[in-house]
């Protein structure tokens, strides 16, 4: 059993025996009840925890989401970032957004972040809620049965960007893995739908009032801080292989920048798989039904590959 749920289940039997007098297996979808603003259900072969506190800024809470298979083996991990354009979402969202159970039935954990929008704290803020919240896990791995070295993380559009940036991020020297060394990555691969790379390219998506919400500044005005909030700065020769997605008809974040993204891993040398949807918009908004389809699984196949060696 993980160690995070001991004690909740402690709570909860305890709650279960004053108020009924007996013990039933976890129903689906029926919530236990545990500490305060935690919750936990049973639904098909997972645990689902919701709301685990991660970190506080100025008084208000970062949380998070798990989705843990419901056995004693170690797993390896998912991290999910919602999109929203810096401004809205939600990490509730998750298993829908990654097909999620299918993952879970092949034993990887899925975690789900929220981090600070725009309209409360602009960038770098929802960066450094990411790196607060993969650090998190990778601390509590043990507690939750994973293994911290063999993540993934996936998102998109807003999301997306974060995704990649949490793949591209050198880890810093007081992040360690099993031996105690300084990994080159936080991640095996990352997954990206639509997402932004180039902050500072001359496009449609230049003038984007999320953009500039999220930088509260002009690229004119800060082209530093620009250039420091783009994936494609951060990319180096060991970064992890990135799966993307992306259609040519996206005028929230312009296909040109998946090509940016294309030319950019070529030129150090890590692996890209590009899937273009012809004519689609944002979020692949227009296209067949089926070829989304067929491209999440292959994104799931990808995410596969690289956590468990399929």
């Amino acid at each position: 059993m993980a160690r995070w749920l001991r004690p909740i289940l402690v709570v909860a039997t305890a709650v279960l025996i004053a108020v009924t007098g007996c013990l039933a297996q976890p129903a689906g979808g029926q919530a236990q009840t545990a500490t305060p603003g935690l919750s936990v259900t049973y639904q098909a072969g997972a645990w689902v925890v919701t709301d685990i506190q991660y970190g506080e800024v100025d008084g208000s809470p970062l949380l998070l989401d798990a989705y843990l298979p419901a056995d004693d083996e170690v797993h390896p991990a998912l991290v999910y970032i919602h999109g929203g354009g810096w401004r809205s979402g939600d990490k509730a969202g998750a298993l829908g957004a990654v097909r999620g159970e299918r993952l879970l039935a092949d034993g990887i954990a899925i975690f789900s972040l929220n981090y600070r929008l725009s309209g409360v704290a602009s960038y770098p803020a929802a960066v450094e809620d990411c790196l607060a919240g993969v650090r998190w896990i990778r601390e509590h791995a043990a507690e939750y049965n994973v293994d911290p070295d063999t993540m993934a993380v996936w998102g998109g559009s807003a999301g997306g960007h974060l995704a990649l940036m949490m793949g591209f991020l050198e880890p810093g020297p007081e992040d360690t893995n099993a031996q105690g060394e300084r990994p080159a990555n936080f991640f095996r691969c990352v997954v990206a739908k639509n997402p932004p790379t180039d902050l500072t390219a001359d496009d449609e998506m230049h003038n984007e009032r999320a953009l500039l919400a999220f930088m509260a500044t002009t690229l004119e005005e800060d082209p530093e801080a620009f250039a420091e909030a783009s994936p494609v700065t951060h990319l180096s020769p060991d970064d992890p292989p990135v799966f993307a997605m992306h259609g040519t008809a996206d005028r929230t974040v312009p296909y040109s920048q998946a090509l940016i993204l294309q030319e950019r891993m070529d030129q150090v040398g890590v692996p890209l798989t590009l899937i273009t949807f012809e004519g689609a918009g944002h979020g692949l908004r227009g296209a067949d039904r089926a070829e989304i389809d067929a491209a999440m699984q292959r994104a799931s196949e990808f995410v596969r590959a690289h956590l468990l060696g399929d």
